[in-house]
């Protein structure tokens, strides 16, 4: 029995590879509280249990029978724990203060240009025919479909939807020409 315990024993530490697993497996528990109190998602400590446990196998020929195992198996942790913060780290999409600025100026300038075309719709709004100021505010302060306020107006379906349409096209072009016009577009 002694040649078999002898055979199974890595020569680098004296110790059966047999104990190592079994206190491996013993530990698992405890190594993943330990981890749990490092990173707060329980997915990311069961995956660096693994890497940890991978690793004190691998070099299983390191640890001094001397030391405390445990001890020893948090330091593997405690490395994969700040390998596992730096990646996060690298991984994290940062802005440069020059990209905030350039967002910045464009958020602003496109306030600008929509304030600017809603100022130019209500002017175009005045000059359209009363008859069409009329339907397209109607349609519009309804918060209806355009099925549903035809039924209301008992106006054919077809023919409001040419309306509404040819009255947008005129707004859509009164409203260019008046930025155009003011050097905005």
């Amino acid at each position: 029995d002694k040649q078999n315990v002898e055979s199974i024993q890595r020569p680098e530490t004296g110790l059966p590879d047999d104990w190592f697993v079994a206190e491996l497996v013993a530990m698992h528990q405890r190594l993943l509280g330990y981890i749990l109190s490092l990173v707060p998602a329980r997915v990311d400590a069961e995956d660096l249990v693994q890497k940890t446990l991978l690793i004190a196998w691998q070099d299983r020929h390191k640890f001094d029978p001397e030391r405390d195992f445990f001890a020893w198996v948090c330091g593997i942790s405690r490395n994969q724990v700040l390998h596992h913060y730096r990646a996060l780290n690298r991984s994290k999409t940062v802005l440069s203060s020059e990209i905030v600025e350039q967002l910045a100026e464009r958020l602003e300038t496109g306030e600008t240009y929509f304030a600017e075309r809603q100022r130019a719709l209500a002017n175009c709004l005045k000059k359209l025919p009363s008859k069409q100021r009329e339907l397209i505010e109607a349609y519009y302060q309804s918060r209806q479909s355009v099925k549903d306020f035809a039924a209301r107006r008992a106006t054919g379906l077809e023919s409001l939807y040419k309306s509404l349409q040819r009255i947008r096209a005129s707004l859509l072009d009164c409203i260019n020409a008046t930025l155009r016009q003011e050097g905005i577009l």
